[in-house]
């Protein structure tokens, strides 16, 4: 018997929801600390005096370590087991939340968030493992539903909470709201997960790899994210760039040719596995930059604060928690593209109406169209991460857990350092154009600036100062519209990147084939 065998022996069929409850708690509170930092990070920047240089090592440093080491759980696992793998990564986990709490210098809490992030990647495919040990084949896609659940709500929910954090107490706390969390779900992990199968000895880890792979994911992350700063022609970025394509190349050519790769590049000679991670790789890229996007938004341009910020997604994630099982259920017995296409209608439409946003749009609005977009959240990862998983030969299995949770998070990190450098360039290119038009010939231009000082005049502003105010008011108006242009144009790319996204979702259903256990047909 399989040690999964003996512990369903042990609990009888609740086994299965006791582990969900186990591994749910993980993700959860891993998920939190993508977001929740962030709320915080201009009052850390402050605390500490960081130049915008090492404010990027924060968000850098842990998306770097959260894409690479989702790489590293197979390994783990057959190496210790899920039981030791989930409670050691948890138990690190608290350990960098306390550094990072009580941080008094720059360095601890570039620190913390790099080994949080490296956490939060090890613990996904382990979870997802884990979940497809006690779930059978038919209910795989529930499976993965609770699995996306547990991506999409934490990050929606961290918002609310950080805000609130910031608001009442001072950013520490962010750091210690997710431990005690973390410490449940070690004490049910002990319970209720497997140890080791294996006695032998454990397979040797690929160093090589990881480390050629981290570092050139970093060094591609930073010049995307420090372009606009250095210059997209400086010596700094361009050595980054070529950095990233040496070392991709020389973690490919070292994954072909040992035993025991990190990742098993063959996995992508499946058809319907590279759609499904092209698919996750646009998703998370869509997905990640509206995460980034809104919150900026209603906070640079509608002045909400960070409370209010965050009660934004309480609808969306009330929507998510009633979409998400239903969509868990209907993947098992449906191809994916019948949910994942209406799905992205959905998103697509509620991006273009973000697309339309200024200072005049309503909370009400952007609302609704966070809860539209919902749908498409909930839809979109449960099937495609289930069926294209299901392509893969068991022996595999391992690897495509950790390669599509590394293809959702590449294009989370890949699309947020994009959508940053874009919208610095489009801010400019507005402000330029908006400012160019300031002059005698503009009679609209003229009409405000006479409004204006008309203004100050009547506030009982002398005279001297009338004209200097009105034109630094008019300028901070065209400062403020070149920033609302700019973040409408961050939601037209994202609205055609979930257009892109529908060829590979539905070359997914045409390759992957279709094997349900009651498709609609079958019903």
């Amino acid at each position: 018997m399989t040690q999964v065998e003996i512990l369903f022996e042990r609990y009888g069929p609740r086994y299965k929801w006791l582990v969900t409850l186990t591994v749910l708690l993980g993700l959860m509170a891993l998920g939190m600390s993508i977001t929740i930092v962030n709320v915080a990070t201009p009052y850390i920047k402050g605390t500490f005096g960081m130049s915008a240089d090492q404010v990027q090592w924060l968000a850098t440093g842990f998306l770097a370590a959260t894409t690479v080491a989702l790489l590293v759980a197979p390994w783990l696992v057959s190496a210790f087991g899920q039981r030791a793998t989930y409670i050691g990564l948890l138990s690190v986990f608290v350990g960098a939340s306390v550094l990072g709490g009580l941080a008094t210098g720059m360095a601890a809490i570039i620190a913390a968030r790099i080994i949080q992030g490296a956490m939060t990647g090890l613990v996904r495919p382990v979870a997802l493992e884990a979940l497809f040990s006690v779930y059978p084949p038919d209910q795989r896609g529930m499976a993965t539903a609770i699995f996306g659940m547990s991506l999409g709500l934490p990050l929606t929910l961290a918002t609310v909470v950080g805000g609130w954090l910031v608001d009442t107490y001072n950013w520490r706390y962010v750091f210690f709201i997710v431990p005690p969390v973390c410490i449940a779900a070690i004490i049910m992990g002990y319970f209720f997960l497997p140890p080791r199968e294996d006695s032998g000895p454990r397979p040797p880890f690929d160093w090589m790899g990881a480390i050629s792979l981290f570092a050139a994911i970093f060094a591609l992350l930073a010049a995307l994210s420090n372009g606009q700063r250095w210059g997209w022609h400086s010596d700094g970025v361009a050595g980054l760039i070529a950095t990233f394509l040496a070392l991709g190349a020389v973690f490919i050519g070292w994954e072909k040719r040992i035993a025991k790769p990190l990742l098993d590049l063959a996995i992508f000679a499946n058809r319907g596995f590279l759609m499904g991670s092209i698919a996750l790789f646009l998703f998370g890229a869509a997905f990640y930059g509206i995460m980034y996007l809104l919150p900026q938004f209603v906070q640079t341009i509608l002045d909400y604060g960070p409370v209010t910020a965050g009660e934004l997604f309480v609808p969306s994630t009330l929507v998510l928690a009633v979409l998400v099982p239903l969509v868990g259920k209907l993947s098992d017995r449906w191809p994916p593209h019948y949910l994942t296409l209406p799905g992205l209608g959905f998103a697509v439409f509620a991006v273009y109406r973000m697309a339309h946003v200024d200072w005049h749009t309503s909370f009400a609005s952007l609302a609704l169209s966070m809860m539209l977009l919902s749908a498409g959240m909930a839809s979109f990862p449960p099937p495609t991460l289930a069926r294209s998983i299901a392509c893969l030969p068991p022996r595999l299995i391992g690897y495509g857990s950790g390669a599509i949770n590394f293809a959702l998070q590449l294009g989370g990190a890949f699309g947020t350092a994009s959508l940053v450098t874009f919208m610095d360039r489009r801010t400019l290119f507005h402000s330029d154009s908006l400012t160019a038009q300031l002059n005698a010939g503009n009679a609209v231009a003229v009409h405000s600036l006479d409004q204006l000082q008309a203004a100050l005049a009547r506030a009982g502003t002398p005279v001297l100062y009338q004209q200097p105010g009105a034109s630094h008011l008019l300028g901070q108006m065209d400062q403020l519209w070149a920033r609302t242009f700019a973040y409408q144009d961050g939601f037209w790319v994202v609205a055609v990147g979930l257009l892109l996204l529908t060829v590979p979702a539905w070359l997914l259903s045409r390759w992957a084939g279709w094997s349900g256990a009651s498709s609609p047909q079958q019903s």
